[in-house]
């Protein structure tokens, strides 16, 4: 993907049309992957993170991630 590297994927990128004064963002997964990302979704989540740090909420690190995803999200770990 020209001029957007992605050295530690996920990887968010935000793909500017300068001539047309337009922009998409995408995430770049391990795989390579591109996924359009609707920018309304990553100002809510912004917000709303924003709002957390502000109440002294800190970001999950490590398996704590992984504990979060499961236990509020349902998600189930994948296997390799």
């Amino acid at each position: 993907m020209t001029g957007y590297e992605c050295r530690e994927p996920p990887c968010l990128h935000v793909a500017v049309d300068y001539p047309r004064k337009r922009f998409a963002v995408f995430l770049e997964t391990s795989d390579g992957e591109l996924i359009y990302i609707p920018f309304e979704k990553i100002e809510k989540a912004c917000r709303e993170a924003g709002e957390l740090l502000s109440k002294r909420f800190r970001e999950a690190q490590g398996s704590e991630v992984d504990e979060i995803a499961e236990e509020i999200l349902g998600a189930e770990p994948l296997e390799e």
